[in-house]
């Protein structure tokens, strides 16, 4: 064993050539990063207030409560928001807006403490509350935000995920509860004679409903602990690998951090909250503060930046005012020696919205040069599909169906149309693509079962093979991250969150191989 300090960085190594993340033995590397400077890039996001008279953390109890209280003639929105999740905190004021606009009760409630209830053990005294699992059947725990409709006394529909705009948030709450698309019309028709598109769904019926029969084969517990890496503070749960740089990018206290995989050192650099790779890991794809649209770094400059501890040097050689929206994913679509095309897909605001973009390097000067082909282009627009992620190679991405509160396959066929290439029939999170296409990884959300006893079947971190219609549970990964988003690291490998369980413990991330 080899035992290192680095400033404040310690880094234990059991085994070595961890940079090729080998297959067999077990690994664990741990470090911190420095503390932050002068120099560091502003904070990813900033903590607006919260709206005037709004308890922004009610107990489930009385959340169900008030469901009670809301039985006749009434409707009301619960908002299920995480501490860790930035644009959840962000989109308190969104949805209060909208609630405000509709003239609905909103109840705020934490993630956390609905993945709580989901993970209590019946047997040693934790009663079970119908409105809840209700609740959990229409996918309160599949994001975070997640905004659930009640009207009298019961669940309407499946949970909306995401962070939206005001607009957004009233149009979607308006469908569930009237059955118009005429945001402006549904304020003066949340009376208890509204005809409703579709019926108010009992708890019992939604929890089950939301999970039809898999048409895929479960499949035994399969990789194992390869290694593990500290990472600085809590993290939020959305992360992802970058592809050729043995590094993760994460998202912790307010600033983007990369990890490296060989020395276990997380280092600040730019960013804003979500920091995606490309498949090629050339270049990084974030949102803009404000909305100012889509920014392209390189991912050379990031590297470098965040080592010489200057992360601020680095700066965007290209932003796109058109993309808005949150949460992108990257696909290449074509790529040969002087040239690459990504497609870039974002979602929240404006529904799924993609762009197609061709980068050409100056051989002169290794500038790259961005071209936008195209209008931005909403594929499926007749659907609500949400937390979408695309494909590496830009032809297809995976949703959620809000319609079936399941996750679904979609091939992307032009000119705004998609077609549905596969349903997997049950509630996931956002999903990791692996770099043939074949395999996807995801966690999927708690539940309890009907008789009141725990679900183990959907506790921790799953890779579903479309080829061979098999899922499979990850070992070592029931005690992933609640709103747990995985990701590949090369093609043998799974990485996801295990947060630290009190304060003093620290969070990691975790690499599980045998997926092949």
């Amino acid at each position: 064993m080899i035992t290192e300090q680095r400033g404040r960085a310690r880094i234990v190594i059991a085994v070595l050539a961890v940079a090729g993340l080998p297959a067999a033995g077990l690994v664990y590397v741990r470090g911190v990063a420095e503390p932050p400077t002068a120099a560091d890039p502003p904070l990813a996001y900033a903590v607006a207030p919260l709206p005037a008279d709004l308890d922004s953390l009610t107990s489930l109890e009385d959340a169900a409560r008030r469901f009670e209280e809301c039985s006749d003639g009434c409707s009301g929105i619960v908002y299920f928001w995480s501490r860790r999740m930035p644009l959840s905190r962000a989109g308190i004021a969104e949805i209060s807006e909208a609630a405000r606009r509709l003239g609905m009760r909103l109840t705020l409630v934490g993630t956390e403490e609905m993945h709580a209830y989901a993970d209590a053990d019946p047997a040693l005294g934790a009663g079970a509350i119908p409105i809840a699992d209700a609740m959990l059947g229409a996918g309160a725990l599949a994001h975070a935000p997640a905004v659930v409709v009640h009207d009298d006394g019961q669940v309407v529909g499946h949970a909306i995920l995401g962070y939206k705009t005001a607009e957004t948030y009233e149009e979607m709450i308006g469908r569930r509860v009237t059955g118009t698309t005429d945001s402006r019309r549904s304020h003066f028709l949340l009376t208890r004679s509204t005809t409703f598109a579709s019926a108010p769904t009992s708890p019992a019926a939604l929890a089950t409903a939301t999970f039809p029969a898999a048409t895929f084969r479960v499949a035994s517990e399969g990789g194992s602990l390869l290694v593990e890496y500290e990472a600085v503070g809590r993290p939020s749960d959305y992360f992802r690998w970058v592809p050729g740089r043995q590094a993760l990018a994460y998202e912790s206290r307010g600033r983007i951090y990369l990890l490296d995989l060989v020395d276990g050192r997380s280092r600040l650099a730019s960013g804003y909250v979500d920091f995606v790779p490309t498949p090629d890991g050339r270049y990084f794809v974030t949102p803009s503060p404000n909305r100012g649209g889509l920014r392209f770094f390189e991912a050379d400059e990031v590297f470098e930046a965040a080592r010489a501890n200057r992360p601020a040097s680095a700066a965007p050689f290209f932003a796109d005012p058109r993309m808005r929206d949150q949460y992108p994913s990257v696909g290449i679509l074509e790529q040969d020696e002087s040239r690459t095309v990504y497609r870039v897909l974002t979602s929240w605001f404006a529904g799924i919205v993609y762009r197609d973009y061709e980068i050409q390097v100056d051989p002169r000067t290794g500038v790259p040069r961005v071209r936008p082909i195209g209008e931005p282009v909403t594929p499926c627009r007749d659907m609500d599909l949400s937390t979408p992620i695309m494909s590496q190679d830009g032809l297809e991405f995976a949703a959620r169906d809000e319609a079936t509160g399941t996750t679904k396959i979609f091939r992307i066929l032009g000119a705004g149309r998609c077609n549905e290439v596969l349903d997997l029939g049950i509630q996931t999170r956002k999903v990791a693509w692996h770099r043939t296409g074949r395999l996807l990884a995801f966690a999927r959300p708690r539940l309890r079962r009907r008789d009141g006893g725990i679900d183990e079947s959907t506790w921790g971190i799953f890779v579903f093979d479309r080829d061979r219609r098999r899922l499979t549970r990850l070992s070592d990964s029931e005690d992933a991250a609640p709103l747990a988003f995985p990701d590949f690291i090369g093609d043998d490998s799974v990485v996801f969150l295990v947060p630290g369980r009190s304060r003093r413990e620290a969070s990691v991330f975790r690499v599980v191989d045998g997926i092949r």
